[in-house]
């Protein structure tokens, strides 16, 4: 199957999560315009950390298929839109560059799911929901609801998705062929625990400075 593809660099998607997209350069306008036309989707690949260019050796060759669900026309053709990620592909090979790049596409198959992944699934929630109510307590501000998808496939996507890692990590993800593969979350989730941890303890003992302002302040002897 051949499809539109559309490089980014530092922007790894995943199925069933929906980003936003600031479209401005000719060649991606002509793109995404041909796409709501066919009513089809583009392929969102990677372009590899530090690549100064796109070419058939900086582009990764696992990406996600994204379809447009909304459009903000802007002036000069320019465009913001929402796109759904559906589904994981790897390129066999480029078949066109200008005046964008498609290519010809296997799509994967997601290994079944087993009920040993159910321990995986309720770990994932468990310290998905341990990170959101830490950052909250952060930020100060008050949590929203959580609602977690009920696949472990889903829920894994979701996760490496929203993780405070860099693209490359992401990517590797992405290439996993089975959930059972990304229990690389779980080391990645306690991570962010233990980083959240540090921050609110740094946190309440500036307050406490703050709340005492004889600490670090001696006062003067009469």
């Amino acid at each position: 199957m051949e499809i539109a593809l559309f490089p980014l660099p530092n922007l790894v998607l995943f199925p069933g999560i929906v980003v936003p997209l600031h479209i401005f350069e000719d060649r991606y306008k002509l793109m995404v315009n041909d796409c709501i036309d066919r009513d089809e989707a583009f392929g969102l690949v990677l372009v590899r950390t530090g690549a100064e260019e796109e070419t058939e050796d900086t582009i990764h060759r696992v990406g996600v298929t994204a379809r447009v669900t909304e459009v903000e026309r802007l002036d000069n053709g320019r465009m913001n839109i929402l796109c759904e990620g559906e589904a994981r592909f790897r390129i066999l090979r480029f078949t066109q560059q200008t005046p964008f790049w498609k290519g010809s596409v296997q799509f994967f198959e997601e290994a079944p799911i087993h009920q040993a992944l159910e321990s995986f699934y309720g770990r994932v929630s468990d310290l998905y929901r341990q990170v959101g109510e830490m950052s909250s307590r952060l930020s100060g501000s008050p949590q929203t609801e959580l609602v977690l998808p009920e696949s472990p496939t889903d829920l894994s996507y979701m996760v490496a998705y929203v993780l405070d890692i860099d693209a490359e990590e992401k990517q590797k993800m992405l290439e996993m062929t089975s959930t059972a593969e990304r229990q690389v979350l779980i080391v990645h989730l306690n991570e962010t625990i233990r980083k959240l941890e540090q921050h609110i303890a740094y946190k309440e003992v500036l307050t406490k400075v703050r709340g005492n302002g004889d600490l670090g302040n001696p006062k003067r002897g009469s």
